[in-house]
């Protein structure tokens, strides 16, 4: 019998991880000292927090190997990745991450998460995809249900690459969405129980937290993502928390999952991962939209700013969503496997300094300056 959620002295705490992305394999001392920083954040969110849930925003584990048994070969994997948290009995679930479709083993990769004992969420048959999923969260009675999770496979890469670089919630998966809202009101008296929808490809309404950057504020900016906007340049509008260090990289098409969030009523919150350099935070038509940069030590190192978010609910107003986020150096742990400037600078910074000192060396002096300005103000 599954598990059943509930509040805790009228609070349930959530601990969400972006894309760990670590190594199926450990092979090097540099994947050692990699994964036992994570561990280090891992023991730290469970300790100072006590979370009554702990999501994994996708990409765990991206590597892949052809075996006889690759179901066991990942459980392995995920027993040893997630070490910390499996010693406690923490419930946990998950989200696909667009990796975790790359070699086609998504089935085992389900039925491997299925197999851990602290992993509760069961795919619902009756949805399109590999792993959708929601759960129910009880008060601290144990007698009401108060708070619904939505776990969404947002899927991989679109088959045209013309339209979209990634694939996006299809049309079929957003009437699932909604049959299934509309049966759990049914369930409970015609009442909307307020959600928050945990996956890992964001959507495209992010982009309605920035605004094209100013010339003076490039080294803080960033380049879209998708269709016209690579052209541009973005900052994050005032009052949208955390910081921003790539364009969202959401699918370049809309099928109305937003939309229907918004018809159906019931999301009062969405986390994403896929950005490893994004954590902010903000409100899109009363919806808070928040990222999670990478959770792990292989993807980027950002200033050594791998991160978890809590996610607080009150039982008294289960539409409320309290959210924060918290970054491994921030919470005093020491890295192992990151040098100095690993440790000390933000991928964003370097990334847009090295832009600006190549142009400038490549043109010559006031004339590279020059030549930047032109190019910026398009």
């Amino acid at each position: 019998m599954q598990k059943q959620l509930k509040f805790k002295d009228g609070i349930f705490k959530i601990m969400v991880l972006g894309d760990i992305h670590e190594r199926l394999i450990i092979e090097t001392k540099e994947d050692e000292l990699k994964q036992k920083d994570a561990h280090k954040l891992f023991e730290m969110g469970v300790k100072a927090f006590q979370p009554d849930l702990i999501v994994l925003l996708g990409d765990t584990c991206s590597e892949y190997q052809e075996c006889e048994n690759y179901t066991l070969l990942h459980k392995e994997a995920l027993e040893r990745i997630l070490k910390p948290i499996l010693k406690t009995d923490i419930p946990m679930c998950y989200c696909l991450g667009n990796h975790e479709h790359d070699a086609g083993h998504e089935k085992e990769i389900v039925d491997a998460y299925s197999m851990i004992d602290n992993f509760i969420g069961i795919n619902d048959e009756t949805a399109p995809g590999d792993f959708n999923c929601n759960l129910l969260v009880k008060d601290s009675n144990g007698e009401e249900d108060i708070l619904n999770l939505w776990f969404i496979d947002s899927n991989n890469l679109a088959e045209d690459q013309s339209i979209s670089k990634y694939d996006w919630v299809h049309e079929d998966q957003i009437e699932w969405y909604e049959k299934k809202a509309q049966e759990i009101k049914d369930n409970h008296n015609g009442r909307t129980i307020p959600a928050i929808l945990f996956q890992h490809m964001p959507v495209i309404q992010e982009y309605d937290l920035m605004r094209e950057a100013k010339l003076h504020e490039y080294l803080w900016s960033v380049p879209g993502f998708i269709g016209p906007l690579e052209k541009k340049r973005f900052v994050k509008k005032d009052g949208v928390e955390g910081y921003l260090g790539e364009g969202p990289c959401s699918p370049a098409i809309d099928k109305g999952q937003f939309a229907s969030w918004k018809k159906v009523g019931d999301i009062k919150a969405a986390f994403f991962g896929h950005d490893h350099l994004n954590d902010f935070t903000g409100v899109v038509d009363d919806i808070i939209l928040g990222q999670n940069k990478t959770s792990g030590f292989h993807a980027y190192t950002d200033g050594c700013k791998a991160t978890i978010r809590m996610v607080t609910i009150n039982e008294e107003e289960p539409d409320k969503i309290n959210t924060k986020i918290y970054h491994f150096k921030d919470l005093g742990l020491k890295s192992e496997s990151l040098d100095f400037i690993q440790r000390n600078f933000s991928d964003r910074t370097l990334i847009n300094t090295n832009k600006i000192i190549g142009a400038t060396l490549a043109v010559g002096g006031i004339v590279g300056i020059g030549a930047l300005i032109k190019h910026f103000m398009g």
